[in-house]
């Protein structure tokens, strides 16, 4: 059977291997919205209008190239700015208060108990399946290194899942290369969207990228089983229409099922994950 996957997979996918593959040239978008929230890393949470060519209406987490200029933003505030779209980072700036929008205060709600794991940490249950269909679960850990991530195949925005899958391609020819790795090292992304990123959907989207099935793998399953997952490493996500504002997380997992390193946002280079590898034989 013909796999067919629905138009904007296949949009995303494109910008995806062009990522991988050239080095486009920044481009510059216009874009209207409404400020929602600021955190505490210096990014603004922007209600979007369509930005025409790039990316559908949506509320997301946008970088800022000056914090200084956003400072006296307010929650509410209606805003033009400029949005500079690079190979891989992605900043907006030249920020216009357009109005204001009064806010309706949100009721707070307790946020659900689950337990972080930190390193030396064994990593807790979990039931998921690989792109194959095959079982993935916290005993597959066993007997090997195991490198994990938290993605999702439509990601738009350049720094975040298609930068991760550009430092996994490059830890994958790394771990294929070395021939120093005699205990087998793995690596999977695990999808954030598991009711989009459907096993068919992720083997599609791993040929795509360069994947190769042996080394790195990619898994989705039930969403809460996914989601307890995530926020088991304090990657925590928000659906906003067709994407999701996420933050990053990568481990390097040792064969006894234990947590060795982890690693926040996308800052971490193949010699580091290597180091800790090489360290912990």
């Amino acid at each position: 059977m013909r796999l067919r996957l629905p138009r904007i997979f296949l949009l995303l996918l494109t910008l995806s291997i062009v990522g991988l593959r050239a080095a486009p040239a920044e481009k510059v978008y216009t874009v209207t919205g409404t400020i929602q929230g600021k955190l505490a890393d210096g990014r603004l949470i922007i209600e979007h209008e369509e930005i025409p060519g790039y990316m559908a209406a949506m509320t997301m987490a946008f970088d800022v190239a000056d914090r200084n200029e956003v400072a006296n933003l307010k929650i509410g505030d209606e805003v033009r700015f400029r949005y500079r779209v690079g190979e891989k980072k992605a900043v907006a700036e030249s920020f216009l208060i357009t109005g204001h929008k009064a806010q309706p205060a949100a009721p707070s709600a307790p946020p659900a108990r689950i337990r972080r794991v930190r390193a030396g940490d064994e990593v807790p249950p979990f039931n998921l399946i690989d792109e194959t269909g095959r079982p993935f679960t916290h005993e597959t850990l066993r007997g090997q290194f195991t490198v994990m991530t938290f993605i999702f195949t439509r990601c738009p925005v350049p720094e975040f899942c298609p930068a991760m899958a550009l430092k996994f391609a490059a830890l994958q020819r790394a771990v294929q290369d070395d021939k120093s790795l005699t205990t087998p090292v793995r690596l999977m992304s695990v999808t954030l969207d598991p009711e989009f990123d459907r096993p068919d959907v992720l083997a599609a989207y791993g040929k795509a990228i360069g994947a190769k099935p042996e080394i790195w793998g990619f898994a989705t399953g039930e969403t809460a089983e996914a989601s307890a997952l995530a926020r088991s490493f304090s990657v925590f996500s928000e659906r906003n229409n067709v994407t999701l504002d996420h933050t990053l997380c990568t481990a390097l997992i040792g064969p006894d099922g234990r947590v060795i390193e982890l690693w926040r946002g996308n800052g971490w280079t193949t010699d580091d994950v290597l180091t800790a590898i090489r360290a912990s034989r």
